[in-house]
């Protein structure tokens, strides 16, 4: 070997290791950075001699990252159903609960019956009326929570879809300047952190998978197959703002509240993963089903006591509760829990509780001047309104499961066999409360699992320091050996200098 290919091949190899030793230092730097990889300088043989540094390049389990990515979207809508249903469930209590729907329900009925020992007794009219009042007001206050949830679910999407609209430009930027570099030849190792980075933000507003191409481009899919362009101009996704009310619902023919488009086309905004996914899920289904049975608790309460002769509820402007066995009445029915109120009437002459308030076929009402023991109304209440008959011998139908909702496309599993309005109550309250605690145990195993595979991706491409304080040593013996060979040179060359002079 010739000292000038000697002298070459010990400068290609010290910058070489000069750039290994650089890029070593700033894994270093940045091993507690979120989202910063492992990167690595090779070098290739010159066929002129020496070493040439290749540009820095990292290390990255495609597969793996895509499962950390789904594990991060299942944890984003698991954390937004939890945190939306655990205050209902707060609210609403569950069946071992004084303050639930269905024991203040049942409270009701104890009412009736104490007044049905003494129908002579004022205070126990009055306490009727006031457990009555305790029902609406609960009725009230959990049908507001729900539509709060909803409108604040909405809310909550639109801000989802102008986070991940702008995601989205920030990844196809990234995706233009890598394409560029890629093809100059040049590093795109910290770019793609970058635009992995924005991926994975992307990943807890829709599910998305992530394919890199030979260009350095990155094809992102949604759930249903469909690839998210990465240069619309305002972003793929639009969405509309919406007042929540509890007729609104989404659908056809007459849906009120706006979908989601994707390129100006419709598609099922629930099919996407993360928090918009669950954000439409909670917002046309899960909430609203909550709404229908609270409202069919309340209309069916209302009118069983109707039926029997007392109006003890009305609807929010004074008029009859619904009658859900017409097409007419179920409308009615829709967000009846949150207007149902105590008759004034009957607020205003609590004896109205023991005396009636309308004739119906088989009662009429006891006067004002009656009989003070006057208990027919009562009976029938407490045999009837409260029990699994209309009347001797006459069962009722089930409370519906089906057709429910503004939309009548919702679907109840608590009402099923139920008949007596008690344990109606208390399916419904079971049911609500055993999906809130469904969700509370989602929560946690999404959770888990994300922090799982991201420490799988960190311990695959993350940054071991002691690793790299060990590389940094072999990478100082290495320089020292390059310098080594130069110093030997430089003596050589020095030597045959004073030889011919």
């Amino acid at each position: 070997m010739s000292l000038t290919s000697a002298l070459l091949t010990a400068t290609s190899g010290l910058r070489l290791t000069t750039k290994q030793l650089t890029q070593t230092s700033q894994n270093i730097a940045n091993a507690d950075v979120a989202g910063y990889t492992r990167k690595t300088v090779s070098g290739s043989t010159l066929t002129t001699g020496g070493v040439k540094a290749e540009a820095a390049q990292r290390t990255v389990d495609a597969a793996l990252r895509n499962q950390a990515l789904a594990a991060r979207s299942a944890d984003s809508a698991a954390t937004l159903r939890n945190d939306t249903l655990s205050a209902l469930s707060g609210l609403q209590g569950d069946t071992t609960d004084s303050t639930s729907t269905s024991a203040l329900i049942s409270a009701l009925n104890d009412a009736f019956t104490e007044l049905a020992a003494s129908p002579s007794d004022s205070s126990l009219q009055s306490a009727v009326v006031d457990a009555a009042s305790d029902v609406a007001s609960n009725l009230n206050a959990v049908s507001d929570a729900i539509t709060t949830a909803r409108q604040s679910v909405q809310d909550g999407l639109v801000s989802d879809v102008d986070a991940a609209n702008a995601l989205v430009s920030t990844i196809g930027d990234y995706d233009q300047q890598i394409r560029a570099a890629t093809a100059a030849g040049q590093s795109t190792a910290d770019l793609k952190d970058k635009r992995d980075a924005a991926i994975a933000e992307l990943s807890d507003y829709v599910a998305v998978k992530s394919t890199e191409g030979s260009d350095g481009g990155v094809t992102l899919t949604l759930g249903d197959g469909s690839v998210l362009p990465l240069d619309a101009e305002d972003g793929p996704f639009g969405l509309d703002s919406a007042t929540i009310t509890p007729s609104s619902y989404s659908g056809e023919p007459d849906g009120t509240l706006p979908g989601l488009t994707l390129n100006g086309q419709s598609i099922d905004g629930g099919s996407l993963g993360g928090s918009i996914g669950e954000g439409f899920t909670l917002r046309d289904e899960t909430l609203p089903t909550m709404q229908a049975e609270l409202d069919e608790v309340a209309s069916t309460l209302a009118e069983r006591l109707d039926a029997q002769g007392l109006r003890l509820f009305t609807d929010s402007d004074g008029s009859a509760p619904p009658d859900t066995s017409t097409s007419e009445g179920a409308a009615q029915a829709v967000g009846f829990a949150s207007r149902i109120t105590v008759n004034s009437a009957v607020e205003e002459s609590p004896r109205l509780v023991r005396d009636g308030t309308h004739a119906v076929d088989g009662f009429t009402p006891n006067t004002e001047d009656g009989p003070s023991g006057f208990t027919t109304l009562l009976n029938n209440v407490t045999s009837y309104s409260f029990g699994t008959t209309s009347s001797d011998g006459t069962a009722y139908a089930s409370v519906r499961t089906t057709g429910l909702g503004p939309g009548g496309n919702l679907t109840s599993s608590a009402t099923s066999g139920n008949k007596s309005i008690t344990d109606y109550a208390t399916a419904v309250v079971s049911r609500q409360s055993s999906v809130a605690a469904a969700a509370e145990s989602a929560a946690d195993t999404a959770g888990t699992q994300r922090d799982y595979l991201d420490g799988l991706v960190s311990d695959s491409e993350g940054v071991d320091t002691d690793t790299e304080l060990a590389n940094m040593v072999t990478l100082q013996n290495a320089y020292a050996a390059n310098a080594q060979v130069m110093s030997a040179v430089q003596s050589m060359w020095d030597a045959l200098l004073d030889a011919v002079r």
